[in-house]
């Protein structure tokens, strides 16, 4: 269901595990404080998913995220969480994308602190193991051992499935969200998946979570979490040509949707984009914000900002106009 605003959303790209990044946005823009209480008001936060992998804050960006919503509330802000494909694969068994430190953030303290032991011990295994043949190279096979012996595995598992706190948090996550003339997706929403509005695409994602169980695999390779068509994956609208701009505006027509607002796919990938940048589509009817954050004192930092009718991009070092009202975009 479409949801009326009156006050700025600020609007967060792809995480990718960067906890720290988060913060700084959070504290740029002023929607929190020192502490990270949430001192926005009335505004809106969107997250466009893709919390984890990649990184290692996923964990504790969720978790600051579900704890900014309640307090939004009770000052009548609201922040909402979209649901990305990396969160859907990592709670349902594909931890491909995982890594060693995204583990350990499930770990307990003391598994944590007795790893880089662990590690000594086996990289000392590891150099003093004489073949009789040829000696491969020592660090893919500590990194392959590490990988099986990694703590939090099983707790990341755990908190991530359908019993866990967690788990049970990223099950209630839309996959849709509109509001102020704009329709939030992760990726790109194609025709044949518009026809379910809002709504019915977020209640199809509680019933495929139900179907899934705990495999990803277990779901059929047409279902909401799978299709590369589908609005967890699609990249066809954010690539262009004249059938994809047909299919934005069918989506938007059906929707009643002025823009559509996605991530999953980073801005320096598509033509006209750079890292660190919004990148506006289709006359500006189609907004990309996966600006490719990641964690460092050094790396980029950009968000968007829905000030009305108007579109703002954010950085550290000021806001720049990317629209005004519904006029074609600045460039």
């Amino acid at each position: 269901m479409a949801t009326r605003a009156t006050h700025r959303v600020l609007v967060i790209g792809d995480l990718n595990g960067a906890y720290d990044v988060l913060v700084d946005i959070l504290r740029g823009t002023r929607l929190v404080d020192r502490e990270l209480t949430w001192r926005g008001g009335r505004a809106g936060l969107v997250q466009m998913g893709d919390l984890f992998n990649r990184g290692d804050g996923g964990v504790r960006a969720l978790r600051l995220l579900l704890k900014l919503e309640r307090q939004a509330r009770r000052t009548g802000g609201k922040v909402t969480v979209l649901l990305g494909n990396h969160e859907v694969m990592t709670a349902l068994g594909h931890e491909g994308y995982c890594t060693e430190g995204e583990y350990l953030s499930f770990a307990s303290a003391k598994e944590r602190r007795a790893w880089p032991a662990r590690v000594e011990r086996a990289l000392a295994r590891l150099v003093r193991h004489r073949p009789k043949g040829i000696l491969l190279p020592i660090e893919p096979r500590l990194e392959a051992w590490k990988v099986e012996h990694v703590p939090g595995r099983a707790a990341l598992r755990h908190e991530l499935g359908p019993q866990g706190r967690l788990g049970r948090a990223l099950r209630r996550l839309p996959v849709a969200y509109q509001t102020q003339g704009c329709l939030f997706l992760h990726a790109g929403l194609l025709p044949d998946w518009a026809e379910l509005g809002v709504d019915g695409l977020n209640e199809r994602a509680r019933e495929t979570w139900a179907l899934a169980g705990s495999r990803l695999w277990a779901l059929p390779k047409d279902s909401l979490f799978r299709n590369p068509t589908g609005p967890l994956w699609d990249r066809s609208l954010v690539r262009g040509g004249v059938k994809a701009r047909a299919a934005l505006r069918d989506s938007l027509r059906q929707l009643g949707a002025t823009r559509m607002i996605v991530g999953h796919t980073q801005t320096a990938s598509l033509a006209g984009g750079a890292a660190g940048r919004v990148l506006l589509l289709a006359g500006g009817r189609l907004v990309v914000v996966d600006v490719g954050l990641k964690s460092g004192p050094h790396t980029a930092r950009a968000a968007l900002i829905l000030d009305g009718p108007n579109g703002l991009e954010w950085t550290p070092q000021g806001t720049r106009v990317l629209w005004k009202g519904l006029q074609a975009p600045l460039q």
